[in-house]
């Protein structure tokens, strides 16, 4: 995207704060992703190898358990979606943007109760990276695969660290600047071998998007655990 396409897709100030909102909200499930989940999420998401398929990787934002994600109804479900997917858009623009590089969004520990600073982000990240899929180093010479090794390695290796319970704000924020470059590294290093970059995902309807992956009958995309004629496709 050039700078004019990625500033279209930016979402205003009133719209990152509805996403925000939205997502610690009773439309969604209890245990639906934080903004700072979400972020690293679609970091990994945007570096994958391989594109994927909304519906593949969406339930995992509204549920880590698998079970129904409870919307109460269609339109806080389009809702929650329509946000959700414009900031995936805006991270797949910004990730990759030569100018104004993209930075990971985090929360600042607001009490002794809060996780420490960049834990839900690495947390999210992770959980996309193991939705890449299990071949995803095939049909790269050796060197190609390395690099990316490495560069994941470089996302990984202090979070996971004896002394990273110990590391502070400044510290963190650090390693979340380390990650940010590694993903952007994944990014350029997929681009230059070759391997098909993800496209942004069409939300003039999001309800449109989803039917297009489910008949009115068949469970919708989104995740609910709902028929898509109950949940995103009601009222269509």
């Amino acid at each position: 995207m050039n700078a004019a396409e990625t500033e279209e897709v930016l979402l205003s100030d009133e719209d990152f704060e509805a996403l925000e909102a939205v997502l610690v909200s009773d439309d969604v499930p209890a245990d639906c992703m934080n903004l700072e989940m979400l972020d690293g999420y679609f970091a990994a998401l945007v570096c994958s190898p391989e594109p994927m398929a909304v519906e593949r990787w969406l339930p995992a934002v509204w549920t880590a358990d698998g079970e129904t994600a409870d919307f109460g109804s269609g339109s806080a479900a389009r809702k929650a979606l329509a946000l959700v997917l414009r900031y995936y858009n805006e991270m797949l623009a910004t990730l990759a943007a030569e100018q104004d590089p993209w930075e990971p969004f985090c929360y600042a520990p607001d009490s002794e109760d809060s996780p420490p600073l960049g834990d839900e982000w690495i947390a999210g990240f992770e959980q996309g990276v193991e939705l890449w899929p299990d071949d995803w180093n095939a049909g790269l010479d050796s060197q190609d695969v390395a690099v990316a090794e490495g560069l994941l390695a470089k996302v990984f290796k202090r979070w996971g660290a004896d002394e990273a319970a110990e590391a502070d704000d400044q510290t963190r924020l650090g390693w979340l600047a380390e990650s940010a470059q590694a993903a952007r590294g994944l990014f350029a290093l997929w681009r230059e071998v070759g391997l098909q970059e993800p496209r942004p995902v069409d939300i003039a309807e999001p309800a449109t998007v989803m039917r297009a992956a489910a008949g009115r009958n068949d469970l919708c995309p989104c995740g609910s655990g709902k028929k898509y004629k109950l949940c995103c496709g009601a009222e269509i």
